[in-house]
Order: C-alpha cells, then sequence, then structure tokens
C-alpha cells in the first residue's frame, strides 16, 4: 500500500567528502550510519510519492496490466450493441450484431454466445455460432448472431444476453456478459419506402368489411382501414387511397382520403364505400391501400399493402365455406411400401362452388401412384365429394414426418382463392428390420437469470422433449446429479417421474435447488439421467449435461478507525484503517477514498486495482481539522465484483478535536525578583571549585598527549 502522507522527518542527501582523514572517518561512522537510516527512510516513505508525481505529468503507466485510463464505467472486456435493434413476427435470420473490445493489456480468448434456445421461445437461434475468438489488447472485433423470431412473439421489447466464456485462463468462466434491447413489432407492419435513411416508417394496418368477411354483389361494402405509425417518424399531410380491381369500385365518393397530421403512436381510421358488378365470379380479389405523407424531413414516403378481400358473386359462392375434412392416412410407413389416402371437400355454403381444381401434393421422396388431380365441375351447397390417392416412397427416402397438401381451389386456376390443408405420415426403416430408437432430450433449460449466487436457491426449469415423430414415450424417469455437489434438491428428492410424453411434444418440469455456500465461483454441470419406455414396453436411457454459472459473493471487511493521539484544530495530523477481503473471490479496480469536515493537502483517493481473496490492506490519509469539537468523516470503498457490478461500501468515524494550549512564561523565583539579596559568596565558592577541578582535569589530559607525542618521535 502507498500512503497518502508522508513525514517531514528525514535529511537531504549528504554526501561525504572524500578528503577527510581515516581517524576523522572513524569519529564520524557512527552519525554517518544514522543518516543513511534517516535517508533510507526518507526515500522509502517519499520515493512512491515522488514517483506518483511523475507519472501523473508525464503519463507513465503505473500499473502493468491495467488499462492506462481505464475508468470504472469502462469495463476491461466492453460488448456494445452496433445492430439488430429491430426485428418483426416471422422474421428469419435476423442479424444481431455486437462489437467486442479488448481494453485489458493482455490477449484473451472466448467463445460468444446468447441465452436464446435453438427451437423455442419468442426469440431462437437456431444455428449457434461455434468457435474460438482471440483478441490482442487493444483490439475490437464484431459479432453476428443470426436470430429467428416468433411470429407469434410478444411486440414489445425483449432482451437477449451475450455471453463471452473464457477459453483460456478459467475455462469455462463467463469472461464478460451483456443484455441487449430488441424490439420487436407485428408482422402486420409495413414499411415505407422513400426517405431520408434514416426515419422508419411503417404502419400497422387493420381492415374491416361491413357485411362479414367478404363484400357481397349488388350490396353496399363499406371496407373500414384503422391504421397506426408504428415508425420513427410523424407523418405529415398523409393521404390514404386505394387501387381497386376490375369489377369493383368506389360507390359514390374518392378513392383517396386525406388524414392530415399522424404522430408515433397515433391511430387513423378511414372508410370507403364500395361496389361489386353481380356478374363477378366468387374467389379473392386484391386491393391496395397506399398510404403516402411527409416523414419528419419533409421527405415523401410511402406504404403500401395489399388485402385479399373475399368476393360473393352471383351462382357461385366464397371457396371460404369449402371445408377439407375425414382425411385418413396411416401414422407411419416403411420406406419403399405403398399407402393410401382418402379425403373429402364439404361445401358449408348457401350456393353451388362452381368450377372446382381439386389437388393432392406430395413432398420430395413421394410419388403419386394414381390420379392426384381432380376436376370438379361444382359441389352443390350442402354436398360434398370424396377422393382417394395412393403414394408410394422412393427408397432414397430418410426416416422422418413428411406433410402433403391437399388443396381445393376455384376451377379458374389462378390460385387466388384456395383452401388447404396439410396431412402428416412418418416414414421408416421398419419394413427393412431397422428400428429406429425413440429419443427423449433436455430442448430447453432455464434458472432464472446469467448465473446462481452461492449459497442461495433457484427453481431449475427443464424442458424434455420426444423427438420421435412415430412412437409415445411412456414410464419416464429423470434424475439430476451433480458430481460434485454443487447443486442439491430442496423439498424433494433428485428424480421426477412423468407419465408419457406424445410423439414430438414436450413435457416441463420444474424443482428447487440449492447451492452449497462454498461452491467454487465457476460453471458447473448437472448430468440429466433419464429412462423410459416406448409403447411396446422397450426400455431406452439418455443422459444430457446442462451448465449452470456459479457467483461467489464478495466480502470486504473494514476495521475500526482509531483516532489520532492528539488532533487539534488547525494541526496536520494523519490517521490509517486496514481492511481485508474475507470473500471467495478477488475485488476488481478496487479504490479508496476519504471525505468530511476537515481539510487536505493532498490527494485523498487511493488505486488499490485487484484484490485477490484472503489479502488485507492499509490506507493512510491525512487531514486537517476546521475547529474544535467533534470532526466526521468516511471512507468510501468502491469496486467491482465478480459479474462486473460496482460496488460501494463506506466507513464512518468520529474523532474528538482539541483546542491548541498556548504556551506560559513560568514567573521567575522569588529571590529573583527585586528587593531579594542574591547569595553571591556560596556561588562564587562553587564556582572556584569546579574552575580548580577543571583546570586539573585539561593540566593532566595534556601532560598526558605531550608524553604520547613524545614517545612517537622516539619512535
Amino acid at each position: 500500500m502507498k500512503n497518502s502522507k508522508y513525514s517531514e522527518e528525514g535529511a537531504t542527501k549528504m554526501d561525504i567528502m572524500e578528503h577527510c582523514s581515516k581517524g576523522e572517518r572513524k569519529s564520524q561512522g557512527s552519525e554517518t550510519k544514522n543518516r543513511k537510516e534517516r535517508q533510507g527512510t526518507f526515500f522509502k516513505r517519499r520515493l512512491p510519492a515522488f514517483v506518483l508525481t511523475l507519472a501523473l505529468v508525464f503519463g507513465v503507466p503505473m500499473f502493468p496490466g491495467i488499462a492506462d485510463t481505464v475508468s470504472a464505467e469502462e469495463p476491461l472486456v466492453k460488448i456494445e450493441q452496433t445492430g439488430g435493434y429491430f426485428m418483426t413476427q416471422g422474421d428469419k435470420n435476423v442479424p444481431l450484431k455486437v462489437k467486442v473490445t479488448n481494453n485489458t493489456k493482455a490477449k484473451i480468448t472466448f467463445e460468444a454466445k446468447t441465452n436464446l434456445s435453438a427451437t423455442s421461445g419468442d426469440l431462437m437461434e437456431p444455428s449457434p455460432s461455434k468457435g474460438e475468438i482471440s483478441l490482442n489488447p487493444g483490439d475490437s472485433t464484431e459479432l453476428v448472431f443470426t436470430i429467428n423470431v416468433s411470429s407469434s412473439a410478444k411486440v414489445t421489447s425483449q432482451v437477449v444476453t451475450v455471453l463471452l466464456i473464457d477459453k483460456v485462463t478459467n475455462v469455462g468462466d463467463i469472461l464478460r456478459s451483456k443484455k441487449l434491447s430488441v424490439s420487436v413489432s407485428q408482422k402486420s407492419a409495413t414499411s415505407g419506402t422513400g426517405g431520408t435513411g434514416d426515419s422508419l416508417a411503417a404502419a400497422d394496418l387493420v381492415h374491416t368489411l361491413s357485411n362479414g368477411d367478404s363484400i357481397v354483389a349488388g350490396q353496399d361494402n363499406v371496407l373500414t382501414l384503422e391504421f397506426s405509425n408504428i415508425g420513427n417518424t410523424v407523418m405529415k399531410d398523409a393521404k390514404v387511397s386505394l387501387t381497386l380491381p376490375a369489377g369493383i369500385s368506389i360507390n359514390n365518393g374518392s378513392n383517396t382520403a386525406s388524414v392530415g397530421y399522424v404522430s408515433i403512436g397515433d391511430t387513423k381510421t378511414v372508410s370507403f364505400h364500395l361496389t361489386a358488378d353481380s356478374t363477378l365470379e366468387s374467389k379473392n380479389y386484391p386491393i391496395t391501400v397506399t398510404i403516402s405523407f411527409k416523414d419528419k424531413a419533409n421527405a415523401a414516403q410511402t406504404i403500401e399493402q395489399a388485402l385479399y378481400i373475399p368476393v360473393e358473386g352471383s351462382g357461385t359462392s366464397s371457396l371460404s365455406n369449402v371445408e377439407i375434412t375425414g382425411v385418413t392416412i396411416p401414422k407411419t410407413a416403411a420406406i419403399g411400401d405403398e399407402f393410401t389416402m382418402a379425403f373429402t371437400v364439404i361445401n358449408h355454403g348457401k350456393s353451388a362452388t362452381g368450377k372446382l381444381k381439386v389437388y393432392a401434393e406430395a413432398p420430395e421422396g413421394i410419388i403419386n401412384k394414381t390420379q392426384s388431380v381432380f376436376s370438379t365441375a361444382s359441389i352443390e351447397a350442402g354436398g360434398s365429394e370424396s377422393y382417394t390417392v395412393t403414394f408410394f416412397s422412393r427408397d432414397s427416402a430418410t426416416e422422418q414426418n413428411y406433410a402433403i397438401k391437399l388443396a381445393v381451389e376455384s376451377g379458374s386456376g389462378d390460385g387466388a382463392a384456395s383452401t388447404t390443408q396439410y396431412a402428416a405420415i412418418y416414414l421408416g426403416n421398419e419394413g427393412s428390420g431397422k428400428v429406429k430408437t425413440p429419443q427423449l432430450m433436455v430442448s430447453n433449460y432455464t434458472y432464472g437469470g446469467t448465473f446462481v449466487q452461492a449459497g442461495s436457491e433457484f427453481c431449475l426449469s427443464l424442458d424434455l422433449r420426444n423427438t420421435s415423430g412415430s412412437q409415445t414415450l411412456q414410464n419416464i424417469k429423470v434424475t439430476i446429479d451433480s458430481a460434485d455437489g454443487t447443486f442439491v434438491p430442496v423439498g424433494s428428492s433428485n428424480s421426477f417421474y412423468i407419465d408419457t410424453i406424445s410423439k414430438k411434444d414436450s413435457a416441463n418440469y420444474r424443482l428447487f435447488l440449492a447451492t452449497k455456500p462454498a461452491a467454487e465461483q465457476k460453471t458447473t454441470p448437472i448430468n440429466i439421467n433419464m429412462s423410459y419406455e416406448d409403447t411396446s414396453g422397450n426400455a431406452f436411457t439418455a443422459t444430457d449435461v446442462i451448465a449452470i454459472p456459479v457467483m461467489q459473493d464478495t466480502r470486504l471487511v473494514v476495521d475500526e478507525i482509531a483516532p489520532p493521539y492528539e488532533l487539534y484544530a488547525g494541526m496536520e495530523t494523519s490517521a490509517s484503517v486496514q481492511f481485508y477481503n474475507m470473500g471467495k473471490t478477488p475485488l476488481s479496480n478496487l479504490r479508496v477514498s476519504v471525505e468530511g469536515d476537515f481539510d487536505t493537502f493532498s490527494t485523498t483517493t487511493e488505486y488499490v486495482g485487484n484484490m485477490a481473496a484472503g489479502e488485507s490492506e492499509t490506507y493512510d490519509f491525512a487531514l486537517v481539522p476546521r475547529a474544535v469539537g467533534p470532526m466526521s468523516g468516511k471512507v468510501i470503498f468502491t469496486y467491482e465484483d465478480a459479474s462486473g457490478d460496482e460496488q460501494t461500501l463506506e466507513k464512518e468515524f468520529v474523532f474528538e478535536v482539541m483546542e491548541m494550549i498556548p504556551y506560559e512564561e513560568e514567573p521567575l523565583p522569588e529571590d529573583m525578583e527585586g528587593g531579594k539579596k542574591i547569595p553571591w559568596i556560596p556561588i562564587a565558592a562553587v564556582v572556584a571549585v569546579l574552575g580548580g577541578a577543571g583546570g586539573v582535569f585539561f593540566w593532566k589530559r595534556h601532560r598526558k598527549r605531550k608524553i604520547h607525542e613524545e614517545m612517537e618521535i622516539d619512535e
């Protein structure tokens, strides 16, 4: 530890004169030794402050291994979001970009990952990034995570946590983590075109019809449009217009409506009266809605969206009343074997359908053996038609589920109006004697955050998925095994039971675990052991491994601050305090300072740096009391814990300041005062005796030295 106050004792450096005689050096030996000891004390106390001053003046780094200008707000490993701020429901392969900067003095090697699941959740990462990344001191790199957005994702701000896992120093530990914000918009939002580039125009458009779900020929139909401004720019002088197909027109009005100024988040509603020719065929017709406006930079922008509106014409009915039902198909079939599918088309409408095209479309690997496309003149109101198709699979087909598309289209064949449905079949190798083993696996797990605290309890949520597309799994037993005893169950055993999990289905189970207080700070694995049976009673086992990061609490202990021996108003003095890291993890970027109702003539802040577990340090500080009486203050400790969060600890003290007592001259003895006689005769006698004794002493010494000199001459 470096002291913030140094003693003013000690002498300046003195040179020993080379021309001194040998006898003079011997006589000065003791004095020289004392002088050197005082000089050593001086340099030991003064040198650190002197070097620190030079470092501050010339910018010399004082603490190797630590970034020279890294503050508490600038982490040593920095993560910044650079892209992927906005996403839309149903988006695929959206790049979420982050920039990682190494502000340390050493090379770091890590693996980057997110907390997203590959198969479930509002935001998913189907293909997690792999591989190690190395950064030299001061270097940066950009990472890209490919994100899929669920079509049913919540329209809100979502949080994605990016983790950097250490691959060299403390393998498996979290080097740094960062929570990123992603804004999810509705999938019906339509983006604008044009503009200045920094204005994101978007609208959420909803339409309703006065006659239900379709436009009825020969009647007045009101199309109501409601749109919300969900972009980041206002819409000035906004106008809504319709582009109509042949046979549909505006009934006594304009195809453009002005809505004026639309603020961000505002909603506007416009209505158009439409009429349809009675000769129109019953099907879906495209109507284009155009919203034109000026953005916040007065640049022209437009938003377009096509609406496919059903029209009920004369002699035919909308395919919305046609249903594909009664589908029968085997659940499984052997690769290379034939199988038959049957289905029925029912007309629930009040009039005949007119000419229809009905077909079954098989995916790659499956071939139609019989007729698969049917042309039907019409299905009467309330009537139905049944169809049968035979398929067979190629020998090269893979073991998996296959979806067969069933469709009914208008006889015009333009595909604008259609009804579709899918039927599934699982193809396997049972016919060739091979049996596919059903798999049970942990598809997802959560534990309430990015880490768990040592000595705390948490809820572990497990999603178990049956990957088999043909077999239901039953009699499932799952055992949680923490090999080193870091995690133990709370209120239950380490095993649980699930009756059944249907094919391609998942089951969730939650249990509470406690983390032992002395657990090592690291990412700790847990084995998930599973035993289960298929519907035939065949037994299987599987084991998955999950990992949970464990963090230890920081514990900084500070001694009581003892007051100085004497403390006077206006006089500088010093005090000290000792502190200890009694936790199990190091403290990073530790700084100590003092403040209170007193003055100081030097800096009060001292940078300690990293303090390992079990270490102790001392902080010295100087102070000048301002007034007599109680003087209060506090010593402030600021540091980062193992997770990178800044912590503050304050130690208060109160010293009693005394008043300086002025020096008073003692009065002269009474016999020195006027009027008293001084006894001169006794004093003179004493002086005479002392003088005589001194004379005899110096005479003997002089005689002895003379005799000694004479002996040297004789020699």
